[in-house]
């Protein structure tokens, strides 16, 4: 008799099992039948419960493969091929743990360090009422075409760690841009704090009218798009010769794509914005026909080679391939120009992937590179501000719906055997960093407590500067840093700063492999016992003396300094008439001392401060407040 078995999607060709920890195995089947597992020398079984899953644990097993791993329910058999035992890591957050590869800066150097031994299991982004039974995703092994999707900061981490360890490593990528702390955070753990409950309970309360809300927002959207749909002004670049071959772009400002134009500007933008890339002919290429792939672009292209229009199209979902004729590209130098119009959502040249591909199956040329942008959209303006699409209220299904991300990317991992988690969240969140302090410690001794591991080791990055100001004025990003800092009174964490990695002008920061190499070195010193420590400095303690304050940092390694040699800057000391003002600081090894009667101290207080105080390794020293 067929009988219905089907192991979770984790259980696939490709896949990283732990090693040296009993192995749990799980997945979905008729209830009352029997599971078996077979792992080299290992078998065991067990019943499908009433609800329809099934869980089993195999022996340790030592780290190595390619294996093979066999299933049985009835006549019914499940052979997964090429499977490895080493580490799996989950690496969670928002968008900044999802850029992925292709649109880092050391995208190269990625693909070139990429091993079989790293593989990457990629999460559906799902929201989900209640908790998943299933996950979806598939795993893929380490390669230069396939890495380009995975998370940059996560594949960084891993390849640190694999070359250090020398055992397979496996990354569970669950991220999903945009998400708020609560998204990842499971109910009853919001319900616990009397703070986080009004989360859920304001949530819950507004589902009541959700449908004619959803109703109503409908309505006006397509009011919106049939009043919006003509704003377009017309083509005003090409008149410039945007799109010829000869036109000079020197003095056009560089991006790396695909990346939606909202994440480099840091801001909304609608209107019209043109890229431009020069690239030489591969000689085998001459006289042939060539295909010019853009993935997906938001909203509408129009796109030329040498000055020749090779395509056009309307419409977000639809990806571009153009076919470019024999004779349009020539020896020497060619030029890729796109003019891309948008009126809502996100814009730009969105990918996945840019490439050239010869038609008859040869060769590639990836252009997940550096273009030429012309982004000031001075010549043709944007859309006004006030004519902004209308936005879909949150209900179910919304990657913000508390606890909707942990329901669908997360309770399905479990009991996953991990090694540890990776997490880079917290720019959604800027302006509740209040809330933030109770969130996070309790998300991650909930995510301890479920995949029941009170020390399962959770390293995380602090955000990096963002904004065009120095100024503390305003420093809601400054807040949101300093209670990221509330999960290191938790043991086994680690907090990487990146403060010295941001840019002012994107909340995507393009280097991404210093902040994995950061959190790797978490998890070789404190995980593997591997390697000599080197993280930032933080604050350890801080106390007033006679006329002055004495501040004690870790991780040093030797003595303090100044990055450039010169007097810190960045620092401000709070004076007895409750101003704040520039301060001076005294090295004395791994300590600071600040001068005067003073109240509070405090360090790289703004959005994107400026500061060069250092340990001897030149890990930036993490911004800090202290008060009295």
């Amino acid at each position: 008799m067929q009988v219905f078995l089907r192991p979770a999607a984790l259980f696939t060709d490709h896949m990283v099992l732990p090693r040296n920890i009993p192995v749990p195995i799980f997945g979905l089947g008729v209830p009352g039948s029997t599971v078996e597992v077979e792992f080299g020398v290992f078998r065991a079984q067990t019943l499908v419960k009433p609800e329809g899953t099934w869980r089993l644990k195999m022996p340790p097993a030592v780290a190595g493969g390619p294996f093979v791993l066999k299933m049985r329910s009835g006549t019914q058999q499940v052979v997964i091929r090429d499977v490895m035992v080493g580490d799996v890591w989950l690496a969670s957050g928002q968008s900044n743990m999802e850029w992925p590869v292709s649109r880092c800066r050391e995208a190269a150097e990625i693909r070139r360090d990429i091993s079989s031994m790293v593989r990457c299991f990629r999460v559906v982004q799902t929201s989900s009422s209640a908790p998943e039974k299933e996950i979806r995703g598939n795993w893929t092994v380490g390669g230069k075409e396939a890495v380009n999707k995975w998370s940059a900061i996560a594949t960084s981490f891993a390849l640190e760690v694999q070359k250090t360890v020398k055992v397979p490593i496996g990354i569970i990528q669950a991220s999903w841009g945009g998400t708020k702390i609560e998204a990842w955070m499971s109910q009853s753990s919001l319900e616990a704090n009397p703070k986080l409950r009004p989360i859920v309970d304001d949530y819950v309360s507004s589902l009541g009218g959700y449908k004619d809300r959803l109703a109503e927002w409908q309505e006006k959207v397509n009011q919106w798009d049939t009043a919006n749909e003509k704003k377009d002004p017309g083509n005003e670049g090409f008149s410039k010769g945007w799109s010829r071959p000869e036109f000079e772009d020197a003095s056009w400002s560089e991006v790396a794509l695909p990346t939606p134009w909202e994440q480099i500007e840091g801001r909304e933008v609608d209107g019209a914005v043109w890229y431009r890339h020069h690239f030489s002919l591969p000689p085998e290429w001459k006289g042939k026909g060539i295909r010019l792939e853009l993935g997906f672009v938001g909203t509408d292209d129009s796109t030329y080679v040498n000055g020749l229009k090779v395509g056009a199209t309307m419409g977000r979902f639809k990806p571009r391939a153009y076919f470019i004729g024999p004779g349009v590209l020539r020896e020497g130098e060619n030029v890729v120009a796109i003019r891309i119009w948008n009126r809502s959502g996100e814009g730009g040249l969105l990918g996945p992937d840019i490439k050239l591909t010869s038609v008859d199956g040869g060769t590639s040329l990836d252009l997940n590179t550096t273009w030429k942008t012309r982004n000031e959209l001075v010549i043709e303006p944007p859309v006004a501000e006030g004519e902004r699409r209308p936005v879909r209220p949150m209900g179910p299904g919304d990657r913000n719906a508390p606890s909707g991300a942990f329901h669908g990317m997360i309770a399905p991992l479990i009991p996953y055997g991990i090694k540890g988690i990776l997490w880079y969240q917290g720019e959604a969140n800027v302006g509740t960093a209040s809330l933030y302090r109770e969130q996070f410690p309790a998300m991650v001794s909930d995510w301890r407590a479920r995949w029941k591991e009170p020390l399962l080791p959770f390293f995380y990055v602090q955000l990096p500067g963002f904004g065009k100001t120095a100024e503390p004025s305003k420093a809601e990003w400054a807040e949101l840093r300093e209670a990221q800092e509330s999960a290191l009174k938790l043991k086994m964490t680690g907090m990487a700063p990146s403060i010295d990695l941001g840019d002012a002008e994107t909340i995507h920061p393009l280097r991404k492999r210093e902040v994995g190499r950061r959190l790797a070195g978490f998890a070789l010193s404190r995980v593997y016992k591997r390697g000599t420590p080197s993280f930032c400095p933080t604050v350890i303690s801080a106390k007033r003396e006679a006329g002055r304050v004495r501040i004690v940092f870790q991780d040093v390694y030797g003595s303090l300094k100044t990055r450039d040699g010169a007097t810190i800057s960045g620092l401000e000391l709070l004076g007895a008439d409750g101003t704040w003002v520039t301060a001076k600081g005294e090295i004395l090894r791994n300590q600071l001392l600040v001068s005067g009667e003073v109240k509070g101290v405090r360090y790289l207080w703004a959005d994107n401060p400026l500061g060069n105080l250092v340990n001897a390794f030149g890990l930036p020293v993490a911004p800090f407040r202290v008060l009295f």
